[in-house]
């Protein structure tokens, strides 16, 4: 089921210094002569995190909880910048450049594109799909060239419109910084009075989703 995702990001003060990563699902199941059959279930990753060691301050502590309810806990989506992930080079730290990632080969006909990052392996690459480029951060080239106008990208889709059409075999590439649409993982948020001017959180596990209102 879809949730509804609102665009606004989570401080990234607390977003730094996250824990977390990748998940996929494979069903194992073992067989008569003692072998294991894999099945994967997701073709695509989820991404799940961790932020509670970041925020620990009193004025903290108040934003998020502020915030939380604000999402009415699980229900409501919100972004994330992953800090170890988050822009299009291949490293996911250094800075953006129009020619990081493939965005598409031109036919002369074609104008939309969809962004993905591409991690790079000498036997199966996987490609990412990228629905939240940061805002006034995406640049595309052509043939390496990069381009100074007649760009436009959907925030929600990343589908990118290029306009006019590429031409004919012509190498189109991206680079961009991106965001996580994630939610809360657990509809609770657990505050501890440590002293006067200390607080904490418990666990605060965030979750990406995918599909979105």
């Amino acid at each position: 089921m879809a949730v509804i995702l609102d665009d606004v990001r989570l401080p990234e003060k607390w977003s730094q210094g996250s824990a977390g990563g990748p998940a996929f699902l494979t069903t194992r199941v073992p067989t008569d002569d003692g072998d294991v059959f894999r099945e994967q279930r997701w073709l695509n990753s989820l991404q799940r995190y961790e932020i509670a060691h970041n925020i620990k301050s009193p004025a903290d502590i108040a934003a998020l909880n502020a915030f939380f309810r604000g999402r009415r806990g699980a229900k409501r989506g919100f972004l994330l910048k992953d800090w170890l992930d988050a822009t299009s080079h291949v490293n996911g730290r250094d800075a953006a450049s129009p020619t990081d990632q493939p965005l598409g080969i031109g036919d002369g006909a074609t104008t939309t594109f969809q962004l993905i990052k591409r991690y790079p392996d000498p036997v199966n690459p996987y490609d990412r799909p990228i629905k939240w480029p940061v805002s006034g951060t995406l640049t595309v080239a052509l043939d390496g060239v990069p381009l100074g106008g007649g760009i436009a990208v959907a925030r929600g889709t990343g589908v990118v419109t290029l306009t006019p059409a590429p031409a004919l075999d012509a190498v189109i590439t991206a680079g961009f910084e991106f965001d996580v649409p994630v939610c809360f993982a657990d509809d609770h948020l657990s505050i501890t009075w440590d002293t006067i001017n200390s607080r904490s959180a418990g666990s605060v596990p965030l979750e990406e989703v995918r599909k979105w209102l």
